[in-house]
């Protein structure tokens, strides 16, 4: 049964951040998706740098007011 998670490492430095949702994203199985809150741009792209060249996973960036959605699914 798919899963729906979130993670908010708004306030986690980097590069702890960045491990962290490593950890969650190869932890994920076919039809999961995880919603990540993220503020700084730098994390951002190098979260988009991780998933973008996996071909079973997609990625979505969503600005809201004063921090970014990531919504990232397993196909």
């Amino acid at each position: 049964m798919p899963t729906n998670r979130n993670i908010d490492i708004q306030d986690i430095d980097w590069p702890i951040s960045i491990l962290n949702c490593k950890k969650e994203v190869n932890q994920m199985k076919s039809g999961d998706r995880i919603e990540v809150l993220v503020k700084d741009v730098d994390v951002i792209n190098n979260i988009m740098a991780l998933i973008e060249p996996l071909s079973n996973q997609s990625i979505e960036k969503h600005r809201e007011n004063n921090h970014y959605r990531l919504i990232i699914k397993k196909k």
